[in-house]
């Protein structure tokens, strides 16, 4: 019969498993070290798997919500809003822009807007702004003019301005003459590129003076080009100027050319 010793030699399979549990001998080969990694990166991996379904879950639930379509603002008031793009702007706004934007440049009535009630019985006059060099005297523009042109373009604004006030007549500071926009047909706006629109305007301009009550009409047929912008941020505590700025630049558009409009165009 064979000696204790003489089995233990041999490398039976049960030698092996009381190799291995001999204290001894409890060292970890690379073989059982590759195998235990191995098995912790399969786990980790179904945890992954598990959190990325429920993400996936929590994602389609929002995904199946509709859009919020109001936003309440500081003074309480809600407005309807729409998702869009940075550069995106719907018709209407641009439209809207265009038309107010032009109405409060080219109506010159030769006094200033109403601010309290004895203002609104008797209008103060429009003394006008001056489109000079400072310290010397020239052509003006009426205020509304020069507030509505902060919708223009910085390279383009300048340029405008001196040109408004080349045509503007020095009767309206004196309550003499008035001037009044009526747009006929303002068109939908026409995409040029990405952020981009031209729309076309048909109007007249009635100039109306103490000699000619029926009043001059003045075909105003004009191509405006308008493009997105920034929209600057609500102000808070600034000044008046800054807060004719913010009115007139709040739609984030603005007008950077203006071009007689052809009349095969129209």
């Amino acid at each position: 019969m064979a000696s204790l010793d003489d089995n233990l030699s041999s490398d039976t399979p049960e030698v092996k498993r009381l190799r291995f549990l001999n204290r001894a001998d409890k060292k970890f080969s690379t073989g059982d070290t590759l195998a235990l990694f191995a098995v912790g990166t399969f786990g980790l991996h179904l945890i992954t798997f598990f959190l990325l379904i429920l993400l996936y879950g929590s994602y389609s639930q929002l995904n199946q919500k509709p859009p919020p379509s109001l936003v309440q603002l500081e003074t309480g008031k809600a407005v309807k809003v729409a998702p869009l793009g940075n550069t995106e702007r719907t018709p209407q706004v641009v439209s809207r822009f265009v038309s107010d934007t032009m109405i409060l440049m080219m109506n010159w009535s030769g006094t200033l807007p109403p601010i309290t009630v004895e203002e609104n019985a008797e209008p103060l006059q429009d003394k006008g702004v001056d489109m000079v060099e400072r310290g010397a005297r020239g052509n003006k523009v009426t205020s509304g003019a020069w507030q509505a042109s902060y919708a223009l373009s910085e390279d383009f604004r300048k340029e405008f301005l001196q040109k408004l006030a080349s045509m503007t007549p020095q009767g309206v500071f004196k309550g003499t003459t008035q001037v009044v926009l009526i747009p006929l047909s303002i068109q939908s706006p026409t995409k040029i590129e990405e952020g981009k629109w031209k729309v076309k305007m048909i109007a007249n301009l009635n100039v109306f003076d103490q000699t000619n009550n029926l009043g001059e009409v003045i075909p105003f047929n004009k191509e405006i080009f308008v493009r997105a912008v920034e929209a600057p941020e609500s102000p808070v505590n600034i000044s008046s100027l800054g807060a004719v700025i913010y009115q007139v630049r709040a739609s984030g558009l603005e007008i950077y050319a203006i071009r007689d409009l052809q009349a095969e165009n129209l």
